[in-house]
């Protein structure tokens, strides 16, 4: 459990998203229980771990539980002081202000990005022709080097070097 990172997030939601797509966020960030269907695509990869020998042909296999990403609070484990994620409805303009710190393991990274490709789509301001706003951060719990998760053309941008650390992330595209 080393190789855990510090990822802090804000982005403002469009009013449009569906009641399944808010259902599934307010998941995410432990605000309410787990939807039966995740439409924002949380559960497209599973982990599987063998029960007994993977060559076996009659080995079974179980499936992990898919968790929400954003729900831990309390103190931090490795980058210090608190983890928290806040869902709260907007007034003016309408919509919903999402703002998230937490610690994650590579292993995690899946399914942030299929989260960030779905915030990145619905953010306010997505279809912005190129004109790039930052939205947060992922570093490494030992570094003072941040990699900026950056808003351009409704997509949130994540570094190479985050990409290349990841081996599920080339799976995101469904």
């Amino acid at each position: 459990m080393g190789d855990i990172y510090e990822l802090v997030l804000s982005v403002n939601i469009r009013a449009d998203v569906t009641d399944d797509e808010l259902a599934e966020l307010r998941w995410h960030v432990g605000q309410g229980p787990r939807p039966e269907r995740l439409p924002i695509g949380s559960d497209r990869y599973v982990e599987t771990y063998p029960l007994g020998d993977p060559d076996d042909p009659d080995c079974e296999w179980e499936d992990a539980e898919v968790e929400p990403v954003f729900a831990r609070r309390g103190a931090a484990w490795r980058v210090g002081g608190a983890l928290v994620a806040d869902l709260v409805a907007r007034e003016r303009p309408d919509g919903w202000a999402l703002t998230v710190r937490q610690e994650l393991h590579p292993d995690d990274f899946y399914r942030l990005r299929t989260l960030l490709d779905w915030l990145g789509g619905c953010s306010v301001g997505a279809p912005a022709d190129g004109v790039e706003s930052f939205v947060g951060y992922l570093r490494f719990h030992e570094s003072t080097e941040i990699a900026p998760l950056v808003l351009v053309d409704g997509r949130i941008r994540v570094p190479e070097d985050v990409e290349s650390h990841t081996p599920h992330w080339e799976d995101a595209t469904p």
